[in-house]
């Protein structure tokens, strides 16, 4: 959506620029116009929030997989000092 401007109004309603500028109810439309705008998310905000939520999920999901690989390479390095006990053992 273009920004909200007296140019923008010009087009729209092909008026003089000077009309614009000197009518109050005109300004204060555009004025109200350009403060509801600014409130409202762009499309920009929107995609990084979502792309940020995406990360978040991401980053959780990658921190499973990590806790979950150590717990199985530790489960590994005991069964490795088993091995290694019972082959001594033998000897």
């Amino acid at each position: 959506m273009p920004k909200l401007g007296h140019t923008l109004f010009l087009r729209f309603y092909t008026i003089a620029k000077a009309t614009l500028y000197n009518n109050q109810g005109f300004r204060k439309r555009i004025e109200t116009l350009r403060q509801q705008q600014s409130q409202t998310p762009t499309s920009k905000q929107i995609k990084r929030e979502m792309a940020d939520n995406n990360k978040d999920i991401i980053i959780e999901s990658l921190k499973r997989r990590i806790r979950k690989v150590e717990e199985e390479n530790k489960q590994l390095r005991n069964q490795l000092k088993v091995a290694y006990a019972d082959v001594y053992q033998r000897i």
